[in-house]
């Protein structure tokens, strides 16, 4: 009951931000509302106010992507992108909707920079990069790296309808392997 309740508010939280993209702050009296459930009973048993329900869910699904990232074994000579593909891709997916709303709405700010925070120090510590052919630090090419792959997850995943994994994940390798150029056409 206690989990089925507290996806009713944390999803009447994500209609309202997809409804509001430029609002970043919702009471607690419409949370309730759309939920379907007293005020009271989101204060007593669940949230304080919007921003730990923002909190709660941020922490949820990262922690669950970050510990499959963890199972990365760097050392196996895997190739990380096929890695994100198989496992982490999937994860995104089932939670699309809330992705779709960290990424198109003021929900949260910070969203942006607590992941690239998150998956910066994963890349530092599981990345040997080519830096030095492009006169970039090493940390400067893992920013790009991860930056990008954000970038191609964000492009899917905040589509209306976004294809399943397992249509996507060809599309995802070939575009981590496609050169920026190549994605052009020149209008002429």
């Amino acid at each position: 009951m206690v989990r089925e309740t507290r996806k009713a508010i944390t999803d009447a939280l994500l209609d309202l931000a997809l409804e509001n993209p430029s609002r970043s702050d919702f009471s607690m009296a419409e949370i309730a509302a759309r939920a379907g459930i007293s005020r009271q009973a989101i204060y007593q048993k669940h949230f304080r106010n919007s921003n730990e329900i923002v909190k709660y869910l941020r922490e949820m699904t990262n922690d669950e992507v970050y510990a499959v990232f963890q199972k990365y074994d760097c050392v196996s000579s895997q190739n990380p992108f096929y890695y994100f593909a198989d496992n982490i891709l999937p994860l995104f997916y089932e939670n699309q909707k809330l992705l779709r709303c960290f990424f198109t709405t003021s929900i949260d700010p910070a969203w942006r920079n607590y992941i690239m925070e998150i998956y910066l120090k994963w890349g530092a510590d599981n990345y040997r990069t080519k830096h030095s052919e492009f006169h970039l630090s090493s940390a400067a090419v893992t920013r790009m790296i991860i930056e990008s792959t954000i970038s191609i997850v964000e492009a899917w995943i905040c589509q209306e309808d976004p294809v399943p994994t397992e249509i996507f994940r060809t599309d995802f390798l070939r575009l981590v392997n496609t050169p920026l150029i190549d994605l052009l056409v020149v209008k002429g």
